[in-house]
């Protein structure tokens, strides 16, 4: 193999490499800021809404590449009502709140934010 073709397939190789991890963290988020955001939000619902770990029955972080303001949250299910998600989002100020969730009588409603 000659030289340049080498150094050819190296930088074709790094091209790839680099717009595939470009696309991967655009699209689904960075996951140590998902694992980041998990954290957060279950330290939110316990120290200041009061929650017991034992309420918290999964808290998956989440991300959105539509918003620059808070693209990072997690999604929490409640032990007392399953079948239910309720979205928490992240500012860049630090700041946690309630987005949504997917309940028709909601146990766990805060005051919305849109």
């Amino acid at each position: 193999m000659s030289k340049t073709f080498k150094i050819t397939s190296l930088v074709i190789l790094a091209s790839i490499l680099g717009i595939s991890c470009w696309a991967y963290f655009g699209l689904l988020g960075n996951p140590l800021k998902k694992n980041d955001a998990e954290q957060q939000v279950t330290t939110y619902l316990i120290e200041q809404k009061g929650y017991s770990p034992e309420q918290l029955i999964e808290v998956q972080g989440t991300y959105s590449s539509k918003s620059s303001e808070a693209p990072y949250g997690a999604s929490v299910t409640f032990a007392d009502e399953l079948e239910a998600k309720y979205q928490y989002i992240i500012f860049n100020n630090g700041e946690i709140k309630q987005y949504s969730h997917t309940s028709d009588d909601p146990k766990h409603e805060e005051p919305m934010v849109r």
